[in-house]
């Protein structure tokens, strides 16, 4: 039995991630209809590399390539030839340029992510997830665009962007006069200062981001269509493969959601219709259509899971977290929060099993050590365990004496003491009385 472990599902699609859903749709390629010889469970360990595949015994491959390789190298595999140079390179351009328009559309553009993305995680995470895995997705997202340079792409209309209206915009259409008038103040409109002619509203950030981002979005999709061309799989393959699987799930993650700014979508749409009936026939022969609820229902075990109708994939309700995998989860986060134990936003690309024990836990053990001496300490102090050293009760000040110097000190200076009595009797001038008492809480002793 293998267990696939994915990002939840959303969009009607198994996954909110692209290579978890070219995983989903390369399982179902592989075993077809028979749903017995794999599980398919929601995770949302974003320290491990999603998606990841083991059997019942040890985790298997993590990663959509390595997962490909994987299942090419079982027994009921049905193609046990090494992929073509072809192959390697049609992956590798998937995979290099594709992640940046989805993190454009889905997590740098601050409506799609608030109205879209975010909605969709609050569905699948639990609580505490869902103050680590968008954000942390999001900023991994930022990471990856950066050289791009886009940060405004969240404009619809050219129209409502007055900050760079020229003077005397308020004016028009209340001068006195006569046509020259009129007309020399509506081509001050168009011609003023410079600021908003047709160069300088193409010269606005945001509106050079959207430029750029169709040039990326063309330079993406222009190669998939050529090969695609009239065919139903690339390559002019009889039949799909795992190459086809890869381009489904990027290309549904860009059809399917119905985001504010569609950009990209209806890139695809106008321009390379081939590749959205591509997307859309692998969906549906595939049979990877997936309803949110009723995951979402199986999920919660219960009733609920009992009444859920069966899905055509192979859902099965995952391990809820343990208290101790929750507060280490959001420990582990704290930590990395922190200045110079921080982590800066990365891509996970290997398996966190094949690291060290201490490269993997050193931060969440570090604080929890730190923690618990801390409240321990705290607990001691308030509970009277620990007590502050203040000193003795009584002080005595002075040069030390015989007497401090135990019992044959004391011996001696009863003796001088005698004698200095006897002295002062001799003269018969002096009567010196001496009383010498023990503390009963050996404090000390008083001599009078």
């Amino acid at each position: 039995m293998l267990h696939l472990h994915v990002l939840g599902p959303a969009f009607d699609l198994p996954s909110i991630d692209a290579e978890c859903n070219a995983a989903v749709a390369l399982l179902r390629l592989h075993f077809g209809s028979d749903n017995e010889s794999w599980e398919l469970h929601i995770s949302h360990d974003h320290t491990i590399a999603l998606p990841w595949l083991r059997d019942d015994s040890q985790t298997l491959a993590s990663s959509y390539n390595a997962i490909a390789r994987h299942l090419s190298d079982l027994p009921s595999s049905t193609n046990h030839s090494s992929p073509s140079a072809n192959d390697t390179a049609l992956t590798s351009f998937i995979q290099t340029h594709g992640p940046s328009l989805l993190a454009v559309n889905l997590y740098v553009s601050a409506s799609n992510y608030t109205s879209t993305t975010r909605p969709a995680f609050t569905r699948i995470l639990p609580w505490h997830a869902n103050y680590i895995l968008p954000p942390h997705r999001r900023a991994v997202a930022r990471k990856q665009t950066e050289h791009l340079g886009i940060h405004s792409i969240d404009v619809d209309n050219v129209h409502e962007d007055m900050s760079h209206r020229p003077q005397g915009f308020d004016g028009v259409g209340k001068q006195d006069g006569g046509f020259e008038t009129q007309a020399k103040g509506r081509a001050s409109l168009l011609l003023g200062s410079g600021k908003a002619t047709l160069r300088g509203l193409l010269q606005k950030p945001e509106y050079a981001a959207r430029f750029k981002l169709h040039a990326l979005a063309e330079n993406f999709f222009e190669p998939l269509s050529e090969i695609l061309d009239d065919g139903e799989w690339f390559l002019g393959s009889e039949q799909a493969r795992e190459m086809d699987c890869l381009a489904y799930g990027y290309l549904g993650l860009m059809l399917f959601p119905k985001v504010e700014q569609d950009w990209l979508a209806q890139t695809v749409r106008t321009k390379y219709p081939n590749l959205q009936r591509f997307t859309e026939r692998m969906h549906k022969v595939l049979g990877l259509s997936t309803s949110v609820e009723e995951v979402i229902a199986l999920q919660g075990g219960g009733d609920a899971a009992t009444d859920a109708k069966p899905a055509s994939l192979p859902w099965r309700p995952s391990q809820h977290s343990s208290i101790i995998n929750t507060v280490t989860m959001i420990a582990t986060e704290l930590v990395h929060q922190l200045p110079y134990l921080g982590r800066s936003p990365h891509v996970i690309t290997t398996s966190p099993s094949g690291m060290p024990f201490w490269q993997r836990y050193f931060k969440p053990l570090l604080l929890a050590t730190l923690t618990s001496l801390a409240l321990s300490g705290y607990y001691a102090i308030v509970t009277g365990l620990l007590v502050w050293p203040h000193g003795e009760r009584v002080q005595i000040f002075g040069r030390k004496q015989l007497s401090d110097y135990g019992d044959l000190g004391a011996a001696i200076s009863g003796i001088s003491l005698m004698g200095a009595q006897v002295g002062h009797e001799g003269r018969g001038r002096v009567e010196q009385h001496v009383r010498v008492e023990e503390n009963p809480r050996d404090v000390g002793v008083v001599i009078e």
